[in-house]
């Protein structure tokens, strides 16, 4: 009798912990005083190490390449400073932060479409601002899959290539996402002669480049596509675990705490 009731208080501790919890969205982490201009941006922990507030004059929101070459271009006649945000700012470095008062951020929130799949040769072409949440489900759609990732769906793929970012293992490739990227189009600072802003299509054929503009911490230009990711079958992934496959999908926006001040 005794065994019974720890049993059933465990159980009941258990249920009320999973019907109390509650989560939201995570607050915008750009905030600007009037319509894009004079802005501050922290990242998805809520405060930067040093807790100090990153400002910029103004914030754009490219939705096509032709926009982003664009402002890019403004940009460098102007002589301003450019820092590249993305959809939720999950890196705690101060990476993002332009030249205070004068500075200009790009966010990529509206580069978020997946331009090609293609299943013979196992690969996708996507926009930087694109989701790894967005990545995982529409190649497991269409019978693909990332054969690693890191932890978190709302990191952004041109985040988390700029980054570094990686899952957990020394099998194949390896873990980083940025070794499963074989093409990329990056727009960078031009001169005159390129119209102010230089738009490179880089791919295996100049890996030196590539990899410099793989891991880049956003300090070389702003990603607009990754060019074919490599991703496998998820076919193949079966005889590695041996385990058979379960995917469960819940919203992003339901694995955020209230306070806004934790990662997920």
């Amino acid at each position: 009798m005794e065994i019974f009731q720890r049993v059933l208080l465990s159980t009941s501790c258990l249920l009320l912990a999973v019907f109390m919890v509650d989560c939201s969205p995570p607050e915008s982490h750009i905030k600007c005083s009037s319509t894009n201009t004079d802005c501050t941006i922290t990242n998805s922990y809520g405060t930067f190490p040093d807790r100090s507030i990153c400002r910029a004059a103004n914030v754009a929101y490219p939705a096509t390449e032709e926009e982003l070459i664009s402002i890019v271009a403004a940009a460098t006649r102007a002589e301003r400073k450019v820092k590249v945000a993305t959809r939720y700012s999950h890196s705690i470095p101060k990476l993002v932060c332009p030249d205070g008062q004068n500075g200009l951020l790009i966010s990529t929130d509206y580069l978020n479409r997946t331009l090609e799949i293609d299943v013979q040769s196992m690969k996708m072409r996507v926009e930087s601002g694109v989701t790894l949440r967005q990545l995982i489900n529409e190649a497991a759609e269409a019978g693909l899959a990332l054969p690693y990732s890191p932890y978190w769906w709302g990191l952004t793929i041109g985040g988390l290539l700029s980054t570094g970012a990686h899952g957990s293992t020394l099998w194949g490739k390896g873990s980083a996402i940025h070794d499963y990227v074989v093409a990329l189009t990056i727009i960078s600072p031009g001169g005159p002669e390129d119209g102010y802003a230089k738009v490179r299509s880089l791919d295996e054929s100049n890996s030196t480049e590539l990899n410099a503009a793989k891991v880049s911490l956003g300090v070389l230009g702003v990603i607009s596509k990754v060019r074919d990711v490599l991703i496998i079958s998820l076919f193949y992934l079966h005889p590695v675990h041996n385990l058979p496959w379960r995917y469960m999908s819940v919203p992003l926006e339901s694995c955020r705490p209230q306070n806004g001040n934790h990662s997920v």
